[in-house]
């Protein structure tokens, strides 16, 4: 006989008909969700990570906001005195120390408030190329000395609002500013 014939060894009667006791084959288990597989990991730890920077990032964008908001409202409060009053040299008093708080406290740069004339106007004017600071040199040097001092009130204002945003909103160390040393100084100067 040809095995090719007959697949069944010779010794065995054709057994056809009879079951053999086997059982049946048995899949593992799929894999569950836990433990999780190392890419799901570095994923979560990426997004984690992602959304701390977020995070830091808004938290600090909004106490910047809230610092300029503060700032705007002193300086608001002060063109709203120069308004009433229609005091020049009382607005350029007020300027100039607020100008000088604002580097000492916000700035943190406790040496140049010492600074004094073209000094000081060279330091405010190197926060930006366009020199703003130079057409009021006589009026924030020497004019806030002088009984009468002419220069352009809302120019001056609104050159200081700009230069305070500018460096308000610019990427620093959040750690710079503490708003109620600044309130404290508010109140004492104004």
């Amino acid at each position: 006989m040809n095995l090719a014939q007959n697949p069944m060894p010779p010794n065995m009667p054709n057994q056809a008909a009879q079951v053999l006791p086997l059982r049946d084959i048995k899949l593992p288990t799929e894999p569950g969700f836990w433990p999780l597989a190392p890419g799901w990991w570095l994923l979560i730890v990426l997004l984690l990570t992602l959304t701390a920077w977020l995070a830091i990032k808004w938290y600090r964008y909004r106490q910047k906001k809230r610092r300029w908001l503060e700032i705007n409202q002193q300086l608001s409060a002060l063109e709203f005195n120069y308004q009433q009053n229609k005091d020049q040299q009382q607005l350029l008093t007020n300027v100039s120390v607020f100008l000088r708080r604002f580097v000492k406290y916000q700035l943190k740069q406790d040496m140049a408030t010492t600074l004094a004339g073209s000094s000081w106007i060279a330091y405010l004017n190197q926060c930006d190329q366009s020199q703003p600071f130079t057409a009021y040199e006589a009026a924030l040097t020497a004019g806030v000395y002088q009984a009468d001092c002419q220069y352009d009130a809302q120019g001056l204002l609104q050159i200081t609002r700009k230069f305070m945003q500018k460096q308000v909103m610019k990427p620093t160390d959040s750690t710079q500013f503490n708003p109620a040393e600044f309130a404290v100084l508010e109140q004492h100067h104004v």
